[in-house]
Formats: C-alpha cells, structure tokens, sequence
C-alpha cells in the first residue's frame, strides 16, 4: 500500500483505526503519520458539524467515536515509542 495515498484518505483505505495499528506493512512512525493525518481530518470534519456545514446524512457520532479510537492508538504507540527509547541516554562528550 502506497504511504502518500494511506495519509491523503486513511478512511477510505482502512477499515478501523485499529487495522492501521496492526498493519506490517506500516513502521510506527508511517502508521503516526497515517493516524494523524485521519485525526485531523476527523477533527475537522467535526468542526464543520458542529458549524452545520456537513450533510444531514454525516454521522458525527461515528466520527466523534472514530477520533476517540484514534487518539487511544496514538497514544499507545506514543508509549511504545518511549518505551523502545528507555534508557537510551545521549551523552554530552563536553561534561567530560
């Protein structure tokens, strides 16, 4: 699967937020991107509801519960991250 395509329109490629949590195909840091990407544009989405700019047949609650599961992904893989990183300590050779 094409990055560029899977963060131009994550909805429409993906099932769930979550298939792009399992996905191999994807590093932690592609599938950061994807999910902030489908973040963002639920986020505005949500804007444009609560605007009443959106079609009566949009279905806000789903995309309000969408934004919801995609924010728990990415702070899991915030925690992974971190944890992949624990410990690792860069040294300043100028302490000596």
């Amino acid at each position: 699967m094409n990055l560029q395509q899977a963060m131009k329109h994550p909805n429409a490629l993906f099932a769930s937020p979550e298939v792009v949590e399992a996905s191999t195909e994807f590093t932690k840091a592609q599938k950061r991107a994807i999910l902030t990407q489908w973040k963002d544009q639920l986020e505005k989405l949500l804007i444009a509801d609560e605007e009443s700019m959106l079609r009566a047949d949009t279905n806000a609650g789903g995309n309000a519960d969408c934004l919801q599961r995609v924010s728990n992904i990415l702070s899991r893989l915030s925690v992974e991250s971190g944890r992949a990183n624990f410990g690792c300590v860069a040294r300043d050779s100028s302490f000596g």
